[in-house]
């Protein structure tokens, strides 16, 4: 099996929306986590408060077919999210998804055996 699709999904809101949709993360995506192909996700919170994303999610999906199946499935259509991608109850929320593969990789060199000599 080929090394599984990357999901970046870059989220912009303002500041004062922060710790809640990080609080909420989890029930949001609930649903998905059985979702065929889904291989996991990681939520990032920015240091700066000022940063244009202040939460960035990594997920990994096994191909296209299975992410678009299960964002059509669970995170779209109504009472989802909108054409601007903005999700219901959360108003000033826009996600911005886009699947990546893995084009280079640097090995963390901390993770070597001869890193701990």
């Amino acid at each position: 099996m080929s090394e599984p699709l990357v999901l970046i999904n870059l989220f912009s809101m303002p500041a004062e929306m922060v710790d809640d949709f990080v609080g909420g993360w989890e029930a949001s995506i609930a649903a998905a986590k059985n979702a065929p192909g889904f291989r996991g996700t990681r939520l990032h919170r920015s240091l700066d408060p000022d940063a244009p994303y202040p939460v960035v999610n990594i997920a990994r999906w096994d191909s296209v077919e299975d992410w678009q199946a299960a964002f059509d499935k669970y995170f779209s259509g109504p009472g989802r999210r909108d054409d601007a991608g903005q999700t219901d109850g959360w108003g000033a929320v826009s996600a911005h998804p886009a699947l990546y593969s893995v084009a280079h990789v640097t090995p963390d060199p901390m993770a070597s055996s001869d890193a701990h000599s």
